[in-house]
């Protein structure tokens, strides 16, 4: 008997040791190599492909300042930029509470909590800061809370690094979608994306200025002078970049600065107003949710499945170029049920053979490859203003048309992600079901099981 007991010890101790081994050594592996699974839905804790193009390309160090106390959003702000720190050496992270460490917060001038501040470690004039304002925010569509700090954060890393800022020109003096009220969330998105933004008056400026990498032109409600006409094809001649919007949310098009530009490349934003359906947003046939075409601008969007919503368009028409150095490009379509609505009186809207039959163009590019100008045209400005830039991909459509006007093509826009929590719902049947499986059967079974393997061991 002792010498059976003896046995069966030597062999416990042995699966004893043999375990142990084996967790120390899987614990050394792991420790060199960690392994991650992001189950989150949204995969809150993957980095996008930009963000890691933009870390193996950065040339700079930069440190990160993370002003936080100890609560949720710094738990959730340190595991994004574990993931930075993991991928790049040259991020270099530092959590700081600004109450025991005033001195520092005062010195970048870091008033609030939970605000993180981005430096070129070369040149500490090279900042920015991101609030928590930035990244913790809203949807005002749907209500749910949406973390965007991906999306800030690694802007701040471009805009901290990078050389030189391209000029972007809002034009303004005809009417325009207003750039202080309705596009404050554009011009952000622009000015994360490492732009300069300003307004741009040509008249009173004398011209385009020499510094412009970008012109946006948003829906202009009177026509432009000859000598501002004249001005902007001068700048497209020398290989401008021009961003158009043309919507149809103030009714029939009666300005033809625009169409007159644009005839130079035989394209021309239609007199009606765009009826889709097939394919719209929450049932409204005139927010068309149009198709991609393969083009630069929406690879990203199509791959992620990321829609776009245009609401009041307009249809574009075009020819293609019989020149070699042009190319012209669609990269919006609708669906083939929808129709360019012409009479903007009618109340109910039905397609008659005034109207312009779908499938209809709601974006092209233009392009000139001896002279370098491009130039994006969409028959909607609407996306573009705070109220509807939020919806579904719109933002990113705009910001990646905006970078492919400036050949940045490695920056395409990253969308923020939502933030989820899992709930269920249960009866109070199926909760008392819960209470009796987890906090007395399942327990209960496992004592049975242990006293049957107790007292028989003891039996041998």
């Amino acid at each position: 008997m002792n010498k059976l007991r003896l046995k069966y010890g030597s062999n416990m101790v042995l699966s004893i040791v043999i375990l142990l081994g084996i967790l120390i050594f899987g614990n050394l592996v792991l420790a060199q190599k960690p392994v991650k699974w992001d189950l989150t839905k949204s995969k809150q804790y993957t980095l996008s492909d930009k963000t890691k193009q933009v870390l193996k390309n950065l040339k700079t160090d930069v440190t990160v300042y993370a002003f936080f106390q100890n609560d949720s959003a710094k738990t959730q702000v340190q595991n994004l930029l574990d993931e930075y720190t993991a991928l790049s050496k040259r991020i270099k992270v530092q959590f700081i509470d600004p109450d025991k460490n005033p001195s520092l917060a005062q010195k970048y001038g870091i008033t609030d909590y939970d605000t993180t501040l981005f430096l070129n470690s070369k040149d500490d004039s090279k900042r920015q800061i991101v609030n928590s304002y930035d990244i913790f925010t809203q949807s005002q569509e749907t209500g749910q809370n949406i973390f965007s700090g991906e999306q800030q954060f690694t802007q701040a890393i471009i805009n901290v690094t990078e050389v030189n800022k391209i000029n972007a020109y809002i034009i303004q003096g005809h009417n325009e979608v207003n750039s202080t009220d309705s596009l404050t969330t554009f011009k952000s998105a622009l000015q994360g994306e490492g732009y300069s933004v300003n307004d741009l008056n040509i008249g009173q400026a004398g011209g385009i200025p020499k510094d412009a990498g970008l012109i946006i032109i948003a829906n202009p409600k009177s026509d432009y002078t000859q000598q501002e006409m004249n001005a902007i094809m001068d700048y497209l001649k020398k290989g401008g970049k021009a961003f158009i919007m043309m919507g149809a949310e103030n009714g029939p098009l009666t300005e033809k600065s625009i169409n007159d530009i644009l005839s130079n490349w035989n394209v021309k934003i239609d007199n009606d107003i765009v009826v889709d359906p097939s394919r719209n947003y929450f049932m409204d046939a005139l927010s068309p949710v149009p198709e991609y075409g393969y083009h630069d601008i929406t690879d990203k969007l199509e791959s992620a499945n990321l829609a776009t919503v245009a609401p009041s368009s307009r249809s574009i028409t075009y020819k293609a170029s019989s020149s070699s150095n042009i190319s012209i490009q669609s990269f919006l379509t609708t669906s083939d049920k929808a129709w360019g609505e012409t009479n903007f009186n009618s109340k109910q809207a039905s397609y008659d053979k005034n109207d312009i039959k779908g499938p209809l163009t709601l974006g092209v590019t233009i392009s000139d490859s001896k002279t370098g100008m491009k130039i994006v045209v969409l028959g909607n400005d609407l996306m573009a203003t705070d109220r509807v830039i939020g919806l579904e991909g719109n933002r990113d459509l705009l910001m990646n048309s905006a970078n492919w006007l400036t050949n940045k093509t490695v920056q395409i826009s990253i969308s923020p992600k939502s933030l989820d929590y899992a709930t269920v719902f249960m009866t109070g049947k199926q909760a008392d079901y819960m209470f009796i499986v987890t906090v007395i059967v399942i327990p209960l079974v496992i004592w049975i099981i242990g006293g049957y393997v107790f007292f028989r061991r003891r039996a041998l």
